[in-house]
Protein backbone atom coordinates (compact mmCIF):
# COMPACT_ATOMS: atom_id res chain seq x y z
CA UNK A 1 0.00 0.00 0.00
CA UNK A 2 0.79 3.57 -0.73
CA UNK A 3 -0.16 7.34 0.68
CA UNK A 4 -1.12 10.08 -1.11
CA UNK A 5 2.67 11.08 -1.16
CA UNK A 6 3.81 7.40 -2.77
CA UNK A 7 5.30 6.79 0.41
CA UNK A 8 5.06 2.75 1.28
CA UNK A 9 2.44 2.27 4.59
CA UNK A 10 3.31 -0.29 7.21
CA UNK A 11 0.59 -2.88 7.12
CA UNK A 12 -1.79 -3.00 9.94
CA UNK A 13 -1.03 -5.23 13.05
CA UNK A 14 -3.59 -7.17 13.88
CA UNK A 15 -4.07 -10.26 16.40
CA UNK A 16 -4.50 -12.82 13.46
CA UNK A 17 -1.74 -11.36 11.30
CA UNK A 18 0.86 -11.56 14.31
CA UNK A 19 -0.36 -14.58 15.57
CA UNK A 20 2.00 -17.27 13.90
CA UNK A 21 4.95 -15.01 14.67
CA UNK A 22 3.72 -14.95 18.27
CA UNK A 23 3.72 -18.52 18.68
CA UNK A 24 6.75 -19.13 16.69
CA UNK A 25 8.67 -17.25 19.06
CA UNK A 26 6.74 -18.61 22.21
CA UNK A 27 7.68 -22.19 21.02
CA UNK A 28 11.07 -21.25 20.78
CA UNK A 29 11.82 -19.37 23.94
CA UNK A 30 9.59 -21.22 26.10
CA UNK A 31 9.71 -24.41 24.92
CA UNK A 32 6.30 -25.47 25.53
CA UNK A 33 4.37 -28.17 24.12
CA UNK A 34 2.34 -28.62 21.08
CA UNK A 35 -0.84 -28.92 22.98
CA UNK A 36 -0.04 -25.66 24.71
CA UNK A 37 0.93 -23.89 21.23
CA UNK A 38 -2.63 -25.67 20.37
CA UNK A 39 -4.58 -24.33 22.96
CA UNK A 40 -3.10 -20.72 22.41
CA UNK A 41 -3.69 -20.62 18.85
CA UNK A 42 -7.34 -21.47 19.19
CA UNK A 43 -7.37 -18.88 21.67
CA UNK A 44 -6.21 -16.41 19.91
CA UNK A 45 -7.93 -16.88 16.33
CA UNK A 46 -11.34 -16.97 18.19
CA UNK A 47 -10.20 -13.34 19.48
CA UNK A 48 -8.46 -12.13 16.40
CA UNK A 49 -11.96 -13.28 14.30
CA UNK A 50 -14.12 -10.58 16.61
CA UNK A 51 -11.13 -8.59 17.63
CA UNK A 52 -10.39 -7.66 13.42
CA UNK A 53 -9.10 -4.10 14.35
CA UNK A 54 -5.38 -2.65 14.55
CA UNK A 55 -3.25 -3.78 17.91
CA UNK A 56 -2.88 -0.41 19.04
CA UNK A 57 -6.55 0.27 19.10
CA UNK A 58 -8.38 -3.05 21.04
CA UNK A 59 -9.49 -0.86 24.48
CA UNK A 60 -10.26 -3.76 27.76
CA UNK A 61 -13.84 -2.67 26.96
CA UNK A 62 -13.41 -4.43 23.50
CA UNK A 63 -12.13 -7.42 24.86
CA UNK A 64 -14.75 -7.34 28.14
CA UNK A 65 -17.20 -7.22 25.23
CA UNK A 66 -16.33 -9.81 23.47
CA UNK A 67 -15.91 -12.53 26.45
CA UNK A 68 -19.09 -11.53 27.53
CA UNK A 69 -20.76 -12.17 24.37
CA UNK A 70 -18.87 -15.57 23.66
CA UNK A 71 -21.32 -16.84 27.49
CA UNK A 72 -18.74 -19.33 28.16
CA UNK A 73 -18.15 -21.33 31.34
CA UNK A 74 -15.81 -19.08 33.64
CA UNK A 75 -12.89 -21.50 33.28
CA UNK A 76 -12.93 -20.94 29.36
CA UNK A 77 -13.29 -17.45 29.71
CA UNK A 78 -10.20 -17.33 31.87
CA UNK A 79 -8.62 -19.28 29.61
CA UNK A 80 -8.69 -16.72 27.00
CA UNK A 81 -7.75 -13.99 28.73
CA UNK A 82 -4.79 -15.53 30.18
CA UNK A 83 -3.76 -16.46 26.64
CA UNK A 84 -4.96 -12.63 25.35
CA UNK A 85 -2.59 -11.21 28.15
CA UNK A 86 0.24 -13.23 27.08
CA UNK A 87 -0.27 -11.98 23.45
CA UNK A 88 -0.59 -8.21 24.26
CA UNK A 89 2.62 -8.83 26.79
CA UNK A 90 4.43 -10.09 23.66
CA UNK A 91 3.27 -7.16 21.40
CA UNK A 92 3.60 -4.28 24.07
CA UNK A 93 7.16 -5.71 24.42
CA UNK A 94 7.95 -5.30 20.52
CA UNK A 95 6.36 -1.43 20.45
CA UNK A 96 3.23 -2.42 18.45
CA UNK A 97 1.34 -1.25 21.83
CA UNK A 98 1.84 1.05 24.29
CA UNK A 99 -0.04 -0.79 26.84
CA UNK A 100 -1.48 -4.38 27.67
CA UNK A 101 -5.25 -3.78 27.46
CA UNK A 102 -5.73 -7.03 29.38
CA UNK A 103 -4.00 -5.85 33.06
CA UNK A 104 -7.14 -3.98 33.46
CA UNK A 105 -9.29 -7.20 33.25
CA UNK A 106 -10.03 -9.78 36.11
CA UNK A 107 -9.79 -13.54 35.97
CA UNK A 108 -13.50 -15.28 36.04
CA UNK A 109 -12.05 -18.79 37.20
CA UNK A 110 -14.28 -19.61 40.43
CA UNK A 111 -11.47 -19.49 43.01
CA UNK A 112 -11.54 -23.78 43.45
CA UNK A 113 -10.16 -24.07 40.41
CA UNK A 114 -7.26 -21.54 40.67
CA UNK A 115 -3.95 -22.60 41.37
CA UNK A 116 -3.52 -21.94 45.51
CA UNK A 117 0.27 -22.22 46.48
CA UNK A 118 1.04 -21.51 50.05
CA UNK A 119 1.88 -17.99 48.99
CA UNK A 120 3.43 -16.93 52.86
CA UNK A 121 7.17 -17.66 53.08
CA UNK A 122 7.22 -17.50 56.97
CA UNK A 123 4.33 -19.88 57.36
CA UNK A 124 6.09 -22.33 54.52
CA UNK A 125 8.54 -21.41 57.05
CA UNK A 126 7.05 -23.24 59.68
CA UNK A 127 4.91 -25.87 57.77
CA UNK A 128 8.38 -27.62 55.98
CA UNK A 129 9.70 -27.72 59.77
CA UNK A 130 6.77 -28.97 61.25
CA UNK A 131 6.87 -31.83 58.16
CA UNK A 132 10.69 -32.08 58.62
CA UNK A 133 9.80 -33.41 62.39
CA UNK A 134 6.62 -35.60 61.87
CA UNK A 135 6.83 -39.48 62.07
CA UNK A 136 7.70 -41.86 59.28
CA UNK A 137 6.17 -42.86 56.84
CA UNK A 138 3.89 -39.53 56.81
CA UNK A 139 7.07 -37.22 56.68
CA UNK A 140 8.22 -38.71 53.23
CA UNK A 141 4.63 -39.11 52.08
CA UNK A 142 4.15 -34.86 52.98
CA UNK A 143 7.39 -34.61 51.73
CA UNK A 144 6.73 -36.30 48.20
CA UNK A 145 3.69 -34.07 48.07
CA UNK A 146 5.33 -31.13 48.68
CA UNK A 147 8.48 -31.17 46.72
CA UNK A 148 7.24 -33.60 43.61
CA UNK A 149 3.03 -32.56 43.65
CA UNK A 150 1.88 -35.72 42.88
CA UNK A 151 -1.93 -36.70 44.17
CA UNK A 152 -2.59 -37.53 47.50
CA UNK A 153 -3.74 -40.92 46.02
CA UNK A 154 -1.24 -41.69 43.62
CA UNK A 155 1.16 -41.51 46.56
CA UNK A 156 -0.69 -43.81 48.68
CA UNK A 157 -0.80 -46.47 46.02
CA UNK A 158 2.66 -46.57 45.65
CA UNK A 159 4.60 -50.02 45.51
CA UNK A 160 8.17 -50.81 46.39
CA UNK A 161 8.46 -51.34 43.10
CA UNK A 162 7.61 -48.00 41.87
CA UNK A 163 10.56 -46.50 42.93
CA UNK A 164 13.58 -46.44 40.70
CA UNK A 165 16.74 -44.96 42.25
CA UNK A 166 19.92 -45.86 39.70
CA UNK A 167 22.42 -43.29 39.66
CA UNK A 168 21.37 -40.85 37.39
CA UNK A 169 18.02 -43.13 36.64
CA UNK A 170 16.49 -41.78 39.53
CA UNK A 171 12.44 -42.49 38.65
CA UNK A 172 9.03 -42.90 40.45
CA UNK A 173 6.53 -44.94 38.29
CA UNK A 174 2.68 -43.32 39.00
CA UNK A 175 -0.49 -44.57 38.85
CA UNK A 176 -2.69 -41.90 37.79
CA UNK A 177 -6.13 -42.72 39.73
CA UNK A 178 -7.78 -40.32 37.91
CA UNK A 179 -7.19 -41.93 33.99
CA UNK A 180 -5.69 -45.15 35.08
CA UNK A 181 -2.52 -44.76 33.09
CA UNK A 182 0.98 -45.16 34.38
CA UNK A 183 3.33 -42.22 33.92
CA UNK A 184 6.82 -42.25 35.05
CA UNK A 185 8.50 -39.00 36.91
CA UNK A 186 12.27 -38.71 36.86
CA UNK A 187 13.95 -37.96 40.38
CA UNK A 188 16.12 -34.85 40.57
CA UNK A 189 18.81 -33.40 42.85
CA UNK A 190 18.22 -30.29 41.95
CA UNK A 191 14.47 -29.63 42.57
CA UNK A 192 13.63 -32.59 44.83
CA UNK A 193 16.31 -33.20 47.08
CA UNK A 194 14.53 -34.06 50.17
CA UNK A 195 12.48 -36.50 48.43
CA UNK A 196 15.29 -38.61 46.85
CA UNK A 197 17.24 -38.78 50.28
CA UNK A 198 13.96 -40.02 51.86
CA UNK A 199 13.47 -42.27 49.27
CA UNK A 200 16.91 -44.35 49.25
CA UNK A 201 16.79 -43.96 53.30
CA UNK A 202 13.37 -45.96 53.32
CA UNK A 203 13.79 -48.16 50.28
CA UNK A 204 16.68 -49.36 51.66
CA UNK A 205 15.23 -50.21 54.48
CA UNK A 206 12.40 -52.36 52.40
CA UNK A 207 15.28 -54.21 50.50
CA UNK A 208 14.14 -57.40 51.55
CA UNK A 209 10.52 -57.12 50.67
CA UNK A 210 8.51 -58.21 47.60
CA UNK A 211 8.23 -55.45 44.53
CA UNK A 212 4.15 -55.47 44.96
CA UNK A 213 4.77 -54.37 48.60
CA UNK A 214 2.66 -50.94 49.30
CA UNK A 215 5.68 -47.94 50.09
CA UNK A 216 4.09 -46.83 52.43
CA UNK A 217 2.15 -48.99 55.28
CA UNK A 218 0.56 -48.45 58.43
CA UNK A 219 0.99 -49.89 61.74
CA UNK A 220 -0.87 -52.92 61.60
CA UNK A 221 1.29 -53.57 58.19
CA UNK A 222 -1.59 -52.61 55.64
CA UNK A 223 -1.36 -49.87 52.88
CA UNK A 224 -1.38 -45.96 54.61
CA UNK A 225 -4.87 -44.84 54.21
CA UNK A 226 -6.39 -41.36 53.62
CA UNK A 227 -8.22 -40.96 56.95
CA UNK A 228 -4.66 -41.34 58.75
CA UNK A 229 -2.64 -39.20 56.75
CA UNK A 230 -5.22 -36.17 57.16
CA UNK A 231 -5.29 -36.67 60.99
CA UNK A 232 -1.58 -36.53 60.39
CA UNK A 233 -1.76 -33.25 58.39
CA UNK A 234 -3.80 -31.59 61.21
CA UNK A 235 -0.92 -32.62 63.30
CA UNK A 236 1.61 -30.91 60.98
CA UNK A 237 -0.75 -27.92 60.87
CA UNK A 238 -0.94 -27.35 64.86
CA UNK A 239 2.67 -27.83 64.94
CA UNK A 240 3.44 -25.50 62.60
CA UNK A 241 0.45 -22.86 64.07
CA UNK A 242 -1.63 -23.12 61.13
CA UNK A 243 -4.32 -23.71 62.73
CA UNK A 244 -7.57 -21.63 62.42
CA UNK A 245 -10.98 -21.53 64.71
CA UNK A 246 -14.32 -21.79 62.28
CA UNK A 247 -17.71 -21.41 63.55
CA UNK A 248 -16.15 -22.83 66.96
CA UNK A 249 -13.90 -25.68 65.50
CA UNK A 250 -10.64 -26.11 64.18
CA UNK A 251 -9.02 -26.61 61.10
CA UNK A 252 -5.80 -26.73 58.60
CA UNK A 253 -5.24 -23.27 57.58
CA UNK A 254 -4.13 -25.42 54.23
CA UNK A 255 -4.69 -28.74 52.43
CA UNK A 256 -3.02 -31.53 51.30
CA UNK A 257 -3.97 -30.12 48.01
CA UNK A 258 -2.21 -26.81 48.75
CA UNK A 259 0.79 -28.85 49.03
CA UNK A 260 0.34 -29.77 45.32
CA UNK A 261 -0.15 -25.89 44.01
CA UNK A 262 3.07 -24.96 45.92
CA UNK A 263 4.94 -27.61 44.08
CA UNK A 264 3.40 -27.00 40.86
CA UNK A 265 4.26 -23.43 41.42
CA UNK A 266 8.19 -23.89 42.46
CA UNK A 267 8.09 -26.49 39.70
CA UNK A 268 6.90 -24.04 36.59
CA UNK A 269 9.68 -21.62 37.57
CA UNK A 270 11.92 -24.79 37.30
CA UNK A 271 11.17 -26.52 34.06
CA UNK A 272 9.83 -26.34 30.96
CA UNK A 273 6.27 -26.35 31.01
CA UNK A 274 5.37 -29.67 29.36
CA UNK A 275 8.08 -31.28 31.72
CA UNK A 276 5.89 -30.00 34.48
CA UNK A 277 2.53 -31.28 33.00
CA UNK A 278 4.01 -34.91 33.04
CA UNK A 279 5.12 -34.68 36.81
CA UNK A 280 1.82 -33.16 37.91
CA UNK A 281 -0.23 -35.34 35.34
CA UNK A 282 -1.98 -32.76 33.70
CA UNK A 283 -4.07 -34.40 31.02
CA UNK A 284 -5.18 -30.72 29.67
CA UNK A 285 -2.10 -27.96 29.43
CA UNK A 286 -4.19 -25.11 30.62
CA UNK A 287 -3.90 -26.41 33.91
CA UNK A 288 -0.27 -26.30 33.74
CA UNK A 289 -0.32 -23.11 32.32
CA UNK A 290 -2.65 -21.76 35.23
CA UNK A 291 1.09 -22.11 37.17
CA UNK A 292 2.59 -20.52 34.77
CA UNK A 293 0.65 -17.63 34.39
CA UNK A 294 0.41 -16.95 38.06
CA UNK A 295 4.28 -17.39 38.36
CA UNK A 296 4.93 -14.60 35.16
CA UNK A 297 2.42 -12.66 37.03
CA UNK A 298 3.96 -12.48 40.19
CA UNK A 299 7.35 -11.89 38.57
CA UNK A 300 5.53 -9.09 36.78
CA UNK A 301 3.93 -7.64 39.92
CA UNK A 302 7.07 -7.69 41.49
CA UNK A 303 9.20 -5.64 39.03
CA UNK A 304 6.43 -2.92 38.69
CA UNK A 305 7.17 0.60 40.95
CA UNK A 306 6.27 0.10 44.43
CA UNK A 307 4.21 3.17 44.13
CA UNK A 308 1.73 0.94 41.41
CA UNK A 309 1.64 -1.68 44.16
CA UNK A 310 -2.04 -2.40 44.86
CA UNK A 311 -1.35 -3.35 48.09
CA UNK A 312 -3.07 -6.74 50.00
CA UNK A 313 -6.12 -6.88 51.97
CA UNK A 314 -3.86 -7.67 54.82
CA UNK A 315 -1.74 -5.02 54.11
CA UNK A 316 -4.75 -2.47 53.91
CA UNK A 317 -5.74 -3.61 57.31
Amino acid sequence: MSDANGFGQQPARTILGELENFLAELRQEDRLSENTITSYRCDLRTAGLALCQELSTITAHDIQQFLAGRKEQPGTTNRRIASLNRFFRWAKERGYVTHNPVEQIGGRLPTEHRPQPIANEHELRALDQAIAAAPQPYRLIFTLLREIGIRTDEVLNLNLGDVILEPGREMLLVRDSKSGSKRMIALTPDAMPRSLRGLRHWVREMDHLPPDTPLFRSSRGTRASYDTLHRRWVAVCRAARLIDVVDGREQPRYTLHHLRHTAATKLVAFYPEQVVRRILGHRDPRSTRRYTELVRNRHHAAERPASLQVPSQREAM
